[in-house]
């Protein structure tokens, strides 16, 4: 018998044969690359089996779009005061929630203390909190006893160099913005003659939503323009105010009673 190599496997074969035994017996068989291709599937579905089993049943939902201007200040601004929890409560029971006043004074009819530095005033009438102003810039005490009285150059080696400096109107002043401006001070002839600080008010939009921030219902207020907003609506309160200056917060009045 006459033989002759297979071109494809390389084996011996009939030479009168039409088709190779050996090729024939290996084309019954599964390709090797198929074979792989199954194996590669099979393990990519194991694999997303075990990611599956892993994954919690509640995604954390991420933040819209739309998010209220509210929420997006309070993450950076954060909650500054719950107002509910401060109105008709007594002296001592406030100073549970915001420590020890700066100071207070007395009248016949009321007793005005300051909280947090100057940032809280609140008028106790009948012995209950009556009025709240929350101030967006206010006298800190801790910095009128430091700066008052130094030049600028004193200032400069407390708190660094100025954010900007401006002149008054009539050019007897300059007012300078210090820490980001944090801080503004006031000179006169050269020495420092008043000292404010920003709170964290001061950094909150003027809008509606601020109210959030300081634990009242937003609503639509009832009068609106540039300047104040004020709200005759909310349940609870006479009236509250916010006053605005250069897009932001710099004052927040909250009447229980009084007018």
């Amino acid at each position: 018998m006459v033989l002759k190599i297979c071109k494809v496997c390389g084996n011996k074969i009939n030479a009168k044969a039409k088709a190779c035994r050996y090729c024939a017996l290996v084309e019954k068989e599964m390709p090797a690359f198929v074979k792989y291709e199954i194996a590669a599937l099979v393990l990519l579905f194991i694999v997303m089996m075990a990611v599956a089993r892993n994954i919690p049943e509640t995604l954390p939902v991420a933040p819209s779009a739309e998010q209220p201007a509210a929420e997006q200040a309070a993450s950076s601004v954060g909650s500054l005061f719950d107002i509910p929890k401060i109105v008709g409560k007594t002296q001592s029971e406030v100073e549970v929630l915001l420590g020890e006043p700066v100071f207070c004074a007395k009248s016949e009819s009321a007793l005005n203390c300051s909280f947090k530095e100057n940032e809280v005033d609140i008028v106790f009438i009948d012995g209950k909190a009556d009025w709240i102003t929350v101030n967006g810039t206010f006298r800190n005490p801790a910095y009128s006893q430091e700066l008052e009285g130094k030049t600028k150059a004193e200032i400069l080696k407390l708190l660094g160099d100025p954010v900007f400096c401006v002149r008054t109107k009539s050019k007897s002043a300059l007012n300078c913005s210090f820490k980001d401006g944090n801080v503004s001070v006031e000179f006169i002839d050269g020495q420092a003659v008043e000292s404010n600080v920003t709170g964290r008010l001061g950094k909150a939009p003027y809008s509606k939503d601020t109210l959030a921030m300081l634990g009242l219902p937003v609503k639509d207020a009832t009068f609106s323009n540039e300047h104040v907003m004020r709200w005759d609506n909310i349940p609870g309160f006479l009236s509250v105010t916010l006053h605005s200056e250069g897009g932001m917060v710099s004052l927040a009045t909250v009447k229980m009673k009084t007018k």
